[in-house]
């Protein structure tokens, strides 16, 4: 049965952003590098690039702490039994455990969908339709720089060039150039 939610364009931005070659991979080397969330690192890309503005340290602050003990106790703890089912595990026959594994990266799903509404109720903002698409990249660009700063991350270039990947797709009418140099210029201190 699959789970009845509201819809949002943060959920609906995520699942286009996602979607996009090369952004799984890019959100998986953040992930891993520094064990951050990425649902609050695309929610603060769908800010900035929806035109909703741009963070300071208190908002940032609250948002994380919005969806910390979901993500930490909830999807975290989901997500570590579905990569320990991957493969197998000891005695467990692969042809049992497998389709349990695949079960369980629906529900994963699920729960980055309620954490991701979560997000998107911790803080109202309306979108500025007429702020123009450079001064949203810098915004999405500012956000992800204070939630990096909120979780101690100093980002390098490498850093960035994964930040430039999450946002290429949100910023197609940029060249992916723009929004490399951009990421650099912004992050990199």
């Amino acid at each position: 049965m699959a789970a009845d939610f509201p819809d949002h364009p943060f959920w609906d931005f995520s699942l286009r952003v996602y979607g996009s070659d090369g952004v799984p991979a890019a959100c998986l080397v953040l992930q891993e590098r520094y064990e951050i969330d990425v649902n609050v690192l695309l929610y603060c890309c769908w800010l900035g690039a929806s035109g909703r503005g741009a963070l300071d340290g208190g908002e940032i602050a609250r948002v994380c702490e919005t969806v910390a003990e979901w993500h930490r106790d909830v999807v975290r703890g989901v997500r570590a039994v579905r990569q320990r089912l991957k493969g197998g595990l000891g005695a467990a026959p692969l042809e049992l455990s497998e389709p349990l594994r695949r079960r369980i990266a629906k529900i994963e799903v699920d729960l980055e969908h309620v954490e991701q509404l979560m997000l998107a109720g911790s803080l109202v903002r309306e979108a500025d339709a007429g702020r123009g698409e450079a001064d949203r990249l810098a915004d999405a660009l500012d956000n992800c720089g204070a939630f990096f700063a909120a979780a101690g991350i100093a980002p390098d270039a490498a850093d960035a060039a994964e930040t430039a990947a999450i946002l290429g797709p949100a910023f197609a009418g940029l060249p992916a150039a723009s929004v490399a140099a951009a990421a650099r210029a912004r992050l990199v201190a």
